[in-house]
C-alpha cells in the first residue's frame, strides 16, 4: 500500500525566520515513520517543496522515501495562508496522489502491517472530541460572499484525526480535498484562529463530507495515548512536552536512535553525520 510523507514549508520558515528547522526528536520520528511503514506496509513518498527537498537532501535523507521526493507542493495557490492553513500541504498532496492511498503524518509510525484494517472504508487515526477551543461553531467562522456549506453537512459529528488516513477511492478523495480547499478559500482570513480554522478543513470536514457521500469511516486507534502502542505511536501533544523538557526529548531521542541502529544499521552513517552516535 503506497503511503505518503508530506512537508510545505512555507509555514516552517515563517515561524523559523526563514530557514526550514525540524527538530532532531521530529527528523528520528520521520525517519521510523518511513522505515517501519516501508517494512511492513509497502512505499513511502515525499511531497514537498523545492525548499523542502533540498532541505532533506542536506539532511542525508533523499533515500528514506522508497516512492521518492516530489516537490508537488510548489503547486499550492498563494492565496491558501501558510500561517492560517499551516497543515494545508498534507491537503494539496492527497489531491495530487492516487487512490488508493494513505496519508500518513511524519509524527506517526505504524509498527506492523495494517493493509488487513484497509477495505472498503475511510480509515483515520481517531476521532476527537468536539471542544470548543479547537472545534468551536462554524457560525463563528467570517466566511467571504460566495461561499455556502453543503446543507447536507452533519455539525454534530466527532472530527477525525488524519494523522493516518487511508481513501479507498478516487471520488472521496477528490471531493473530501475540494471541499477543504472550498473551504480554505471561501473564509474571510482577518483576525481568524489557526488553529480553529485548520482543524476544520482537515478534520471536521472529513466525517461530515463521508456521512453525506453515504461512505464508512473507521479508525486505526481506538483512542490516542503517547506511550508506544502495538499498533501505531502518534506523538501528537508529547511534541509540546518534548520541547519544554530537555530530559524528556534527549530520552526519546536515545530510544529512537537505538532502534534505528538495530532495526536499519544502514542509516548509522546519518546518525553520526548529525552526532548523535556518541
Amino acid at each position: 500500500m503506497l503511503a505518503f510523507h508530506s512537508f510545505w514549508s512555507k509555514p516552517n520558515r515563517y515561524r523559523c525566520g526563514g530557514q526550514v528547522r525540524w527538530e532532531e526528536f521530529e527528523l528520528l520520528t520521520m525517519m521510523l515513520s518511513a522505515l517501519k511503514w516501508q517494512e511492513h506496509n509497502g512505499p513511502v513518498r515525499m511531497v514537498t517543496d523545492r525548499d523542502g527537498a533540498a532541505f532533506f537532501e542536506k539532511k542525508g535523507l533523499g533515500g528514506l522515501w522508497e516512492g521518492g521526493i516530489g516537490t508537488e507542493l510548489e503547486e499550492i495557490p498563494e492565496r491558501i495562508d501558510p500561517v492560517l492553513f499551516w497543515a494545508a500541504g498534507k491537503l494539496w498532496a492527497l489531491r495530487r496522489m492516487e487512490a488508493p492511498c494513505v496519508m500518513l503524518d511524519t509524527d506517526l509510525i505504524v509498527w506492523r502491517d495494517v493493509r488487513p484494517f484497509l477495505r472498503g472504508a475511510i480509515v483515520a487515526a481517531h476521532s476527537e472530541e468536539l471542544t470548543p477551543e479547537v472545534y468551536p461553531d462554524p457560525r463563528t467562522f467570517r466566511m467571504l460572499p460566495g461561499y455556502q456549506s453543503p446543507a447536507e453537512w452533519d455539525l454534530s459529528l466527532r472530527p477525525a484525526n488524519t494523522a493516518f488516513l487511508y481513501l479507498p477511492e478516487k471520488d472521496l478523495k477528490n471531493g473530501y480535498t475540494e471541499a477543504a480547499f472550498a473551504f480554505m478559500k471561501g473564509i474571510d482570513p482577518q483576525r481568524m484562529n489557526p488553529i480553529t480554522a485548520m482543524c476544520f478543513a482537515e478534520q471536521r470536514i472529513l466525517p461530515m463530507y463521508a456521512k453525506a457521500r453515504g461512505a464508512d469511516l473507521e479508525y486505526l486507534l481506538d483512542a490516542p495515548r503517547l506511550d508506544e502502542q502495538d499498533l501505531a505511536t502518534h506523538l501528537w501533544g508529547y511534541k509540546r512536552q518534548m520541547r519544554q523538557l530537555e530530559q524528556e526529548r534527549q530520552a526519546f531521542c536515545t530510544r529512537c536512535v537505538r532502534r534505528i541502529r538495530n532495526d536499519y544499521p544502514q542509516w548509522e552513517d546519518t546518525l553520526a553525520d548529525w552526532g548523535l552516535l556518541r
